[in-house]
């Protein structure tokens, strides 16, 4: 191999400088550009004609690789000139391939050393820093494609500076290629992890979850690196990554089992069981639905030991999202096997905690979710409702005992409260302020006035919204109490008109005349969308007598402008209700007008005779020359038909059949559909459901004889269709 040889003739001087070292012309290409030199040795290991010898050695240490040179290939030669040019001519004969890759990786790496010392004792710190960098730019593209192996020492040095590049996924794709022993884990994982390279991180640890399952290693170590599995998932910034933390957990921990001596676990997965406990409060974090899917799946039997080490994580919290995902129904929904299995399990201990919990952190959740489940005691949930001041839910237990007219009074008590608190917000929208600026004066009314109309639009402002919730909750107890039962209690109408009450004295207690005129506008806006719900709901509630008695009764004394709002709305309801069933009205006449012309148009449809009794017919044929007139045929589907029976008809048979009654009768229907298609003193004639036909009505009106009522002909139709079909 001429290419790292050193040779001179017999009887010539010795050799100085460069030429007295190891591979003297490699070295002076990298003394000139390393980068340059690298990129050319890439193109002849790239070609594809070009053959490699190939070899397999072991790279247990850096010295021990590079002292496979020293019987390979570092050799010194002192030949004559003929010698030389033999051996060269030799070489030329035979077909021999090119060195091994592997060698010239050795011989660069061996010069690296010296070279590195060399730049450093002059100070050209970043000479040294590129020529290393291009050389494990170099060995790491040969690396992933497998052509090279080296020692951990230099493997390490190559994702380093991988790592420095932020190349997370070239490392990933060679940890993948590499086998186990050509990098020390550890080491390799304090260089990525510093780098925050998680998912690199990942393929490590789940490596070293594999070796526990094979048995090479101990359990407190597989134990470390699952969780650590786990913490990878769980820093990821994507959340579709971090979600595959359940499928490798199930993978893992569910299956079959590998006995194990060391430690008190017994197999492999409860090795894992065991370190998964320490990290469900993270994965409920993530998700709570999965969370609990997994728990169902792993630790069904052991659920209060899950539900005890979850007590105390965030105070409460986590065990909370848990519970939640369980009660609330959200797991039935992903798994139908998982969800009522662990909603089974929970006590009614644990439906108590959770509905603590949920007045500690949600207390808007707990009225909804007492109004859906039945499992808690009324007097201890009464007691944490008044403790956390959750009004709807306290009304609503106080409704559930029986103390109805306390539970109508919390409800006023508290909308009242709830408007104030609107009207505090509503004053800090804007001052009234004035500046001035050269040449005029300017306010800031118009931006209160923008303010102001941007808060109108937007009906989501929190304080809005809670009136809204409170009044709704309000409205929903006297909906459940206007039954019949209800007025002879003496609820009934009552409960409705106490709301009534307080939303129409609601300009009085809040003193909107003392307000700014943009503040008391924004209030009357809000006081008329709650009215207006109000009316809404109870119309259907309350009877409408009752409801203008009120009016002219207990506010006779009111002016009628204060009640524009409220008679408007409940018109405006009942016209919506009258114009829904006249629609409907409309649609269904629609729909009994098309069936109708469907019908007669199977009635009017022919159909082609092929054959008369057996008889084909030609097409220069006429059907009258084979039968005889007024007969009656049966047609099949095929076109054969068949005289039924022959004769007269019965309208020529009866001596009484009068034409022009029957031309009155047609002219008539025709003027009628007329009359439909068009407008009526400039309005649509209303639809209307007719139970009798045509024929009886001009009967009834002497317009039509005693032909309207004859038998006929009617087709495949039943007689039926004829008496009762809607017009």
């Amino acid at each position: 191999k001429n290419y790292c040889m050193t040779t001179r003739a017999k009887n010539s001087e010795p050799l100085t400088g460069l030429k007295d070292t190891d591979y003297p012309y490699i070295r002076v290409l990298m003394m000139v550009d390393t980068k340059a030199f690298l990129d050319i040795l890439s193109l002849i290991f790239d070609a594809p004609g070009v053959k490699f010898i190939e070899s397999i050695d072991h790279q247990d240490n850096i010295e021990a690789w590079h002292k496979q040179l020293d019987h390979q290939t570092s050799v010194s030669l002192i030949v004559d000139d003929d010698e030389q040019l033999e051996i060269s001519n030799t070489q030329q004969d035979q077909n021999i391939a090119c060195p091994d890759r592997m060698d010239f990786a050795r011989i660069i790496s061996l010069l690296i050393r010296p070279l590195e010392a060399y730049y450093t004792k002059l100070g050209k710190y970043d000479r040294v820093k590129a020529m290393k960098n291009a050389f494990y730019d170099f060995i790491s593209k040969y690396l992933l494609k497998g052509s090279v192996r080296v020692p951990p020492e230099l493997t390490m040095s190559v994702i380093s500076r991988m790592a420095s590049c932020s190349a997370q996924d070239e490392i990933i794709r060679l940890l993948q290629v590499l086998p186990r022993n050509a990098y020390v884990r550890d080491e390799v994982l304090s260089v990525i992890q510093s780098e925050g390279m998680t998912r690199a991180a990942l393929v490590l640890h789940k490596s070293g979850v594999t070796d526990l399952v094979e048995g090479s290693c101990d359990s407190k170590r597989g134990s470390k690196h699952f969780k650590q599995v786990i913490d990878c998932y769980l820093k990821d910034n994507e959340l579709s990554f971090r979600v595959r933390v359940f499928d490798y957990v199930k993978k893992e921990c569910i299956g079959g089992s590998t006995f194990r001596t060391d430690g008190e676990e017994n197999t492999v997965h409860d090795v894992l069981r065991n370190a998964l406990c320490t990290k469900l409060c993270s994965l409920v974090n993530l998700d709570s639905v999965l969370s609990a899917q997994l728990v169902a799946e792993i630790y069904v039997e052991e659920l209060d030991t899950i539900l005890e080490a979850l007590e105390g994580a965030e105070e409460g919290m986590v065990q909370f999202n848990f519970m939640h995902a369980i009660i609330s129904g959200e797991l039935t929904k992903l798994d139908a096997v998982a969800g009522p299995v662990l909603l089974a399990n929970l006590s009614i201990g644990y439906h108590e905690k959770y509905l603590e919990l949920m007045a500690r952190f949600h207390p808007e959740m707990v009225y909804q979710h007492l109004i859906t489940h039945d499992n808690y005691r009324p007097n201890e949930c009464l007691q944490l409702c008044q403790k956390y001041e959750i009004a709807d839910a306290s009304a609503y237990l106080l409704e559930r005992m029986g103390n109805l007219s306390s539970a109508l009074q919390l409800m006023l008590q508290t909308l009242e409260g709830r408007m104030m608190a609107l009207k505090r917000v509503v004053r800090g929208l804007s001052t009234s302020s004035t500046y001035t600026i050269p040449g005029r004066k300017v306010t800031q009314r118009n931006q209160m006035r923008k303010e102001i109309s941007s808060a109108r639009k937007h009906r989501d402002v929190k304080e809005v919204q809670s009136v809204r919730q409170i009044l709704t909750v309000a409205l929903d107890l006297c909906e459940r109490n206007s039954g019949p039962s209800s007025s002879k209690n003496g609820h009934g109408s009552q409960l409705w008109f106490n709301v009534l009450d307080r939303l129409i004295n609601a300009k009085g207690f809040l003193r909107l005349s003392k307000e700014l005129p943009e503040h008391s506008e924004m209030m009357l806006n809000v006081l008329s969308d709650l009215l207006k719900m109000t009316m809404q709901r109870m119309v259907s509630n309350v009877a409408l007598p009752d409801l203008v008695r009120k009016i002219t009764t207990d506010h006779a004394g009111n002016r009628l402008g204060e009640f524009r709002e409220m008679i408007t709305t409940m018109l405006n309801t009942y016209v919506s209700e009258l114009d829904v069933s006249s629609s409907a009205a409309d649609v269904m006449n629609y729909d009994v007008h098309q069936l109708s012309m469907k019908k007669l148009n199977l009635q009017m449809c022919g159909t082609k005779v092929h054959h008369i009794a057996g008889n084909v017919m030609r097409e220069d044929e006429n059907l009258a020359q084979k039968v005889q007139r007024k007969c009656i045929l049966s047609i099949n589907s095929v076109g054969n038909a068949v005289v039924v029976s022959t004769g007269e008809s019965k309208t020529e048979a009866r001596p009484d059949f009068d034409m022009e009654s029957a031309v009155s009768k047609l002219r008539g229907k025709r003027q009628i559909k007329s009359l439909r298609k068009h407008k009526i003193s400039g309005k649509r004639m209303k639809s209307k459901v007719i139970m009798t036909t045509m024929s009886d009505r001009l009967y009834a009106n002497g317009q039509s004889s005693d032909a309207a009522f004859m038998s006929r002909s009617i087709g495949n139709l039943s007689q039926a269709e004829h008496y009762g079909r809607l017009q």
